[in-house]
């Protein structure tokens, strides 16, 4: 049962790097050539012009490689994939630190 714990202990200490793992997994899989529903506030609104749109395409694209239409499709694609790889390396990082300071050797392995 403790190990079962850890592992719930594990998700939820890193709650946040799972999220950008998900959302970066999801953006990989997606088709930049498709259709697809928006959840932009901007564009739900009527507006036409809104300045994140396209980043979701701008990933997809430098996921399958193709770094030319992934700049076209938004500048800002490729620094925040390596953006949010930083954050999620940082938050496995600092939270491996904060548990070897609060919790002895002895506790770590229940």
């Amino acid at each position: 049962m403790s190990k079962v714990r850890n592992i719930f202990r594990f998700i939820r200490r890193h709650l946040e790097a799972f999220i950008w793992i998900t959302a970066l997994i999801a953006l990989a899989c997606t088709d930049p050539l498709g259709a697809h529903y928006s959840l932009c506030p901007l564009d739900n609104l009527g507006f036409n012009w809104c300045p994140g749109c396209g980043l979701g395409h701008s990933i997809s694209w430098l996921f399958r490689g193709n770094i030319v239409e992934s700049f076209y499709a938004h500048p800002l694609g490729i620094p925040a994939v390596i953006i949010i790889l930083i954050r999620i390396i940082t938050i496995f990082r600092n939270n491996r630190k904060y548990n070897s300071y609060i919790y002895p050797k002895s506790m770590q392995n229940d």
